[in-house]
Formats: C-alpha cells, structure tokens, sequence
C-alpha cells in the first residue's frame, strides 16, 4: 500500500502528459495545429492499410506493390477527407495482414478505423490483465495504458500498435501455460516483423519449444494463406523493398520515414552517420538486445520483469520505430510499477519508468534533440532489470 501511494505524485505528473496526448487527438479533427504535432488528419496511416485491403478486394493488388502510385491512390480516395496531399505513404507491411485488414475494409472508413482501434485496445488490455497478478495494479495498468502518449498517437494516425503490443504482451504471457494459443498469437504478430525479432530468443531461453513451434507454424500458414488469396507477387515485392530497395523507393522511404523513427538507425542518420555505419550500429544494438533477453530469460528474474525486458528490448533492436510503437515501451513500464507495487520500488526506479513512459512526447529526435535520449534510456532500463537479476541470483546463493 505504501508502494502504492508513493506513485501518486507520478500519477499525476503522467496524467498531465496523457491528457495532453489525447488533446492533440481531439484538436487534429478541426484545429490541426492548435497545440502539438502536425498530423493534418485524423487516420493518415489507416488509410494505407484500409486503402490496400480495398484495393485488393477490387482486384487491383498491382496498385499496393508501387509506393508511388500507391500513394497517388490514397491522395485521390481520400480528397475528401485530407487537407493537403499525403507524402509518400507506401504499403511496406507482409502481405499476410491483408488477410486481416480485409474485412475492415468492407466496412465504411470512420467505422473500420474506429473498430480495429477499439478491437486493438480491447485486447491489449485483457493481455495486461493476464499479465499483471494484483487487481488493483491491473486498473492502474490499465488505465495508464489508454491513457499514454504512446496510445493517443495511435488513435490519431490510425496505427497498429494496440494490436501489436496486444500480440507480444499476450503470447510471451501465455506461453508457459497455454503455448498453443500463445504460440497463434506470436505467429500473427509477424504482420510486424521488427517487433517479432526478440520472440524466438525469449522462447528459446525459456525453452517454451512447443510455443516457438507452433509461432512458426502459424506465420506460415499465414504466407500459404496470402499467396493463395493474392499470389505470389506481393510478396516478390515487399521481399525486393526490404532487402534490396529501388534507388527511388530508398530515397523517399529515408526521407519520409526513417529520418522521423526513433530508433537506433535513425539516431545514427541524424547524428551524421553514413547508412551502413548506422545499420551496423543497428544491428550490434539489436545482438546486445538478443543477448539481455535470453540472459534474462534463462535467469530466475520473476516473469513480469521478464516480460519488460522483452517490450524494451524489442524496441531497441527494431529497425524503425514510431512514437505509437513506443506503446511497447509504455507497458513496459507499468509492468515494472506494478511489480514495484508487490516487490519494492527502488531509488529512480519512478524516474525511469515514467522517461519511457513519456517518450513519445519528447520524440522524433529530426525535431525534438532530446529524443535522441530514447535509445539509451530503453537500454539503462534493460540494464537496470540485468543488474536486478544477478543480485538476485546471488541472495539465492
């Protein structure tokens, strides 16, 4: 209880932060620009994934493959609704998920939009429930979920990353006890394969095999069940964009996308790095990540900590990462409160949890150079939660 009551003065200070989230959202639909970010409207990135699955209900899966036809697509669909052009917004996610994007798409905009956010919500809250043990730290978790920057960016764009934290946070949950459900849902996860890099090294740590199994098995009757619906092609392409790009779609993709991550990569770009000088940093970012998760899965560190070294590593070894996928980083640290809540918190252990927490807000480093902080506080984090476990090891000594 005690615990409970040192967190009010972070509550507060949390809850000012998420109001201000959720008023950015609310002035976007007729105010943009009256306080926070530019986001021009509302759903600027659902309209790439409800504009593909139309377009492949319509037989036009040709039209996905090309990022700028694509996008001249959705500047014409949704003329309407947009103040000015979109830039360049191609369809970069494996064709798979059109297998889930397209009955949205038989439903109007606004309402396919709002439910696949309500459906993610929903069940990203039912994972922090199946993963946090006390009740009252569930509503707190709960609650300061919707409530985080990290959500309001996702309700604004029209993103995917209650769907995402939802997957990560319930399959590496459930996966001790329930590997086959656990397993489907990490499957489906790889829709959003830089977050899915860190799930076989948890599951090969905990040795959870029949999870893992039943993971791979599941992604690819998802790929079987894509090439059979779309055909090979989609595939062929988002193969070619990822691996070896065209100069053009490079150019506009670093433009337009990478340069606004928060990532390790990014970081790097902004900071003068060539690209292959930043990708090698990004790739060493992402080993030393691999190699927390599988220390501390292999440890005795208690399993809600292991879930935040999970969020948090997945985060620092992802190749591009955006302010609503820092959901992760936000569950992350409300999981590591809660555990606070029944274990003991320790000196700056508020501190921390609240910096990642409050990330987003502080975010893209291309504007806000504090940004450029992110990185190495998910890292101080992770390491934190490493040092927690070797002490502990050595009391049970």
């Amino acid at each position: 209880m005690a615990q409970s009551r040192s967190l009010v003065p972070l509550a507060a200070i949390a809850g000012c932060f998420g109001v201000y989230g959720w008023a950015v959202f609310a002035f976007t639909f007729r105010h943009d620009g009256v306080i926070g970010p530019r986001y021009d409207v509302p759903g600027t990135d659902w309209m790439v994934q409800y504009g593909a699955a139309r377009a492949a209900i319509e037989g036009r899966i040709g039209l996905v493959l090309d990022g700028d036809r694509f996008t001249d697509f959705l500047n014409a669909r949704f003329a309407d609704w947009l103040r000015g052009p979109l830039s360049f917004h191609p369809w970069i996610y494996p064709p798979h998920f059109l297998l889930l994007l397209v009955p949205f798409a038989l439903l109007p905009f606004g309402v396919a939009c709002g439910l696949f956010l309500a459906l993610g919500g929903a069940a990203l809250v039912a994972a922090a429930w199946c993963a946090v043990p006390g009740r009252g730290e569930r509503w707190m978790v709960a609650s300061f979920i919707l409530l985080s920057p990290a959500a309001s960016i996702t309700a604004v764009t029209g993103q995917t990353a209650f769907l995402t934290a939802a997957l990560l946070l319930g399959g590496a949950t459930l996966a001790a006890e329930r590997p086959v459900f656990a397993g489907l849902l990490l499957g489906a996860l790889t829709f959003k394969v830089q977050f899915w890099l860190m799930v076989p090294v948890a599951l090969a740590a905990a040795r959870q095999w029949r999870a893992l199994g039943v993971a791979l098995a599941a992604a690819l009757v998802l790929v079987a069940a894509s090439i059979a619906a779309f055909g090979f092609a989609p595939w062929q392409a988002w193969l070619g964009d990822v691996l070896a790009p065209a100069p053009g779609f490079r150019v506009e993709w670093r433009e337009w996308s990478a340069l606004w991550g928060e990532d390790v990569f990014a970081c790097a770009l902004l900071l003068g790095a060539p690209d292959r000088v930043g990708a090698a940093i990004q790739l060493a970012a992402a080993l030393a990540a691999a190699g927390a998760v599988y220390w501390c899965y292999r440890s005795k560190l208690r399993p809600t900590l292991r879930l935040c070294v999970l969020l948090a590593a997945s985060c620092l070894a992802a190749p591009h990462l955006q302010g609503y996928d820092m959901l992760l980083l936000a569950v992350a640290a409300l999981l590591f409160l809660s555990d606070g809540c029944t274990h003991g918190l320790r000196p700056g252990d508020a501190g921390l949890a609240l910096s990642l927490w409050v990330a987003p807000i502080f975010n893209p480093p291309r504007v806000i150079p504090l940004g450029f902080l992110t990185p190495l506080i998910e890292a101080v984090f992770i390491a934190a939660l490493m040092l927690r476990a070797g002490r502990s090891a050595r009391d049970r000594a």
